[in-house]
């Protein structure tokens, strides 16, 4: 029974190359690499009207040396530099170019006023070219991991984990985890779409498990099938998380820094969650996901 989630997952990873090599051979998937010039900063918060150009700038956006944000009246914009770990503050309206060292003003504008970022954040890493992930979208009902997602860092002790059924009506989930040597760690089963990891089965720290989901719904002879890996944060990647973690009433742009910080380690369900948490108290829009 212990190697009964491995030989599925080998065959249906088999399965999805298969797939996707005849997707390819179609024509119907496609990568298609985006490259990007350098960028120097990371904007953390947006009040009013700002602006890269035509487009407005969202939070967590990468923005490259040289580009010019247009700060409206009444608006202000933060910029976070990497290199050398200081926030700038924009106030509008005027408009402001990202040199290498700092934001400078253009044509009038006020001074943008300086102030140093938290030590933590210092280590964060902008990613000068991105890849566009190919997607596919099938018709007809969908298994999906909500948390913690494929390829995410865990770095919580309480792990809860999710996913999401389409149309879900009378079903049953059988949950399973394993770590890397296949060794079953925890088997259950749940009506609901979510469960906490029990107490006894304790992650080691930097270690790679997988787990899956099986939806069996009365009526239906095929069972939903979900699988994905996830990884312990290791003891240094959770002490800096633990180091930056801001408290309730630090200032926004902290805030969607600490966002950034837990993009930057892989933790993707933790960094979305903190995503729609802020977005509830400011209306701005985000980058995609780092």
């Amino acid at each position: 029974m212990k190697a009964t989630l491995l030989l599925q997952r080998t065959g249906r990873l088999l399965a999805l190359l298969t797939g996707l090599l005849a997707l390819a051979t179609a024509g119907l998937l496609a990568f298609s690499p985006l490259a990007q010039a350098r960028p120097v900063a990371l904007v953390t918060d947006v009040v009013g009207d700002v602006r890269d150009g035509a487009t407005a700038v969202a939070l967590l956006a990468e923005i490259e040396a040289g580009r010019e944000l247009a700060v409206g009246a009444d608006s202000t914009a933060v910029v976070f530099y990497v290199g050398n770990g200081v926030e700038w503050v924009l106030k509008g309206p005027g408009r402001y170019r990202l040199a290498g060292k700092g934001p400078e003003p253009q044509a009038g504008a006020p001074a943008p006023a300086r102030r140093p970022a938290p030590p933590a954040f210092r280590d964060i890493k902008l990613r000068p070219e991105k890849v566009r992930q190919a997607a596919v979208i099938m018709r007809g009902r969908n298994l999906t991991l909500a948390a913690p997602v494929n390829d995410d860092v865990v770095v919580s002790n309480d792990v809860r984990l999710s996913w999401v059924l389409d149309h879900a009506r009378d079903t049953e989930y059988e949950v399973e985890v394993v770590d890397a040597a296949g060794r079953l760690l925890h088997r259950s089963r749940t009506t609901g779409m979510e469960l906490p990891l029990p107490a006894d089965v304790r992650l080691a720290p930097g270690q790679r498990y997988t787990w899956a989901v099986t939806a069996r719904e009365r009526g239906l002879p095929q069972p939903l099938y979900a699988i994905g890996e996830f990884r312990a944060a290791d003891a240094a990647t959770r002490a800096r998380i633990d180091k930056a973690r801001p408290r309730p009433d630090a200032p926004f742009s902290e805030r969607v820094l600490f966002v950034a910080l837990l993009e930057d380690a892989g933790a993707k369900s933790a960094a979305a969650e903190q995503r729609r948490v802020l977005s509830s108290e400011r209306p701005a829009a985000w980058s995609r996901p780092r």
